[in-house]
């Protein structure tokens, strides 16, 4: 995966906390230039097409979200327009080995497992935008 200098970044979490702790975080990244969190896919796609949005380069996806999975979801982000060339890393706690290996199976880029820890939020956040694949489900 190419490095990311500047960061146009789609959340999709319908976890309240998680929303906020992932934008706080994304935030404080110098290399974040835009940030949105929806909390559905139906609402990714709606938001993707009624608004002027830059073309994404990441998309940090949750799995368990109301109406169709971060599975699902996936596939229709690899044909969008604005969505097809972001890394998309899996972003739950659906984290054992079984689950890592359905993830990488589908065609996610990485996995980063909930819950989400300020000591290495950051730090992981980071090795995606270098380029690096990162698959850590604890």
């Amino acid at each position: 995966m190419p490095p990311i200098q500047k960061a146009f970044v789609m959340v999709v979490e319908d976890n309240a906390d998680n929303m906020w702790i992932i934008t706080e975080m994304l935030n404080d990244d110098p290399r974040v230039r835009y940030c949105n969190v929806r909390p559905s896919g139906k609402q990714l796609f709606a938001f993707m097409a009624k608004n002027d949005v830059p073309p994404i380069n990441l998309v940090l996806l949750d799995l368990n979200l109301p109406g169709d999975d971060g599975y699902s979801i996936l596939e229709k982000i690899r044909v969008h327009p604005k969505l097809s060339n972001a890394i998309v890393v899996a972003v739950s706690a659906d984290n054992t080995a079984e689950d890592v290996a359905k993830v990488r199976a589908s065609g996610f880029d990485g996995f980063i497992g909930k819950p989400l820890r300020h000591d290495r939020f950051p730090e992981q956040l980071q090795r995606v935008m270098d380029g690096e694949a990162v698959w850590e489900p604890d």
